[in-house]
């Protein structure tokens, strides 16, 4: 199917009637989408979002011991990525939204992805039934965080559920954890108190977003400043290092996170000081051969 036609689908009523399947590439490797009732579908492919995420994920993913678990999937960019890189490895996902959930798990069993689960939850640091703020059912910028986004309050709410990391964890019986990516709009401080112990135990390196706090002006700074400071602390009680995944290819090493309202510095790593040298010579090297 055409992009073309594709783009010419997206939003229209016939698709929202009709559940198809696309194909498409990634990290070499071919790729079954399936589109139901119009989710999946969008002007530019989903599973082509933050290529130049690859050379950083390839990296760590190489060196890696251990599940990736994935909090906040979505729609399964993460997965794709993840599994087209690194097949062999057990891939762990937490998502509180039911319809991204349903979509998933037909992405996961049209590829035929090995080791593969999407619990139908969020993390947090406490077990509770929240209010998910979304504009759309597959909302990407969704967020259990009430207050994070000024405009949050004219958004639809549905209630959705959340468990402390380490129990949920303990209760899939994941065993040790290599990597965490953590992309859950505002929510990352409870995700990460959530996970003290597997950050204790386990030594997993973090992929994070952190959105700006933009400057004292903006109304979005009183709420996301000191929530920022608190996250930071916590990975720096835990002897975590900071740096800044670039978009450009590589990392810069942060003592801290500036005040900005530049959405191509949101991407961060957290590593345990003692691979924190060899994470960054890493990064930094030459470009992986065979990684988009």
């Amino acid at each position: 199917m055409t992009r073309r036609l594709l783009a010419r689908l997206n939003g229209s009523r016939i698709a929202e009637r009709v559940n198809f399947t696309i194909d498409g590439s990634l990290n070499g490797r071919r790729l079954r989408i399936p589109v139901l009732a119009g989710t999946g579908l969008s002007p530019k492919p989903f599973w082509e979002e933050e290529l130049w995420l690859n050379q950083a994920l390839g990296r760590i993913l190489a060196a890696a011991d251990g599940a990736f678990v994935d909090v906040g999937v979505n729609l399964g960019q993460t997965l794709l990525k993840t599994k087209t890189l690194r097949p062999d490895i057990r891939y762990i996902g937490f998502e509180p939204n039911p319809l991204c959930v349903v979509y998933v798990r037909r992405l996961i069993a049209a590829n035929g992805f090995a080791d593969s689960v999407v619990a139908p939850f969020g993390l947090s640091d406490r077990g509770a039934a929240l209010s998910l703020f979304a504009v759309d059912p597959a909302d990407s910028s969704a967020s259990v965080v009430e207050g994070f986004r000024p405009a949050q309050r004219t958004w639809a709410q549905s209630p959705v559920a959340v468990l402390p990391g380490d129990e949920a964890l303990r209760s899939l019986q994941v065993g040790k954890v290599g990597v965490v990516k953590i992309d859950v709009e505002g929510g990352e401080l409870e995700v990460l108190r959530g996970l003290t112990e597997t950050l204790r135990t386990d030594r997993p390196t973090v992929i994070c977003e952190i959105l700006p706090t933009h400057k004292e002006s903006d109304e979005r700074w009183a709420f996301r400043k000191p929530r920022q400071d608190a996250l930071l602390d916590l990975m720096r009680a835990a002897d975590y290092r900071l740096f800044r995944l670039l978009t450009t290819g590589g990392v810069q090493a942060l003592e801290a996170i500036e005040a900005h309202s530049d959405l191509k510095l949101t991407n961060y790593a957290f590593v345990h000081a003692d691979a924190a040298e060899a994470f960054a010579r890493a990064q930094n090297a030459p470009a992986l051969q065979g990684v988009a």
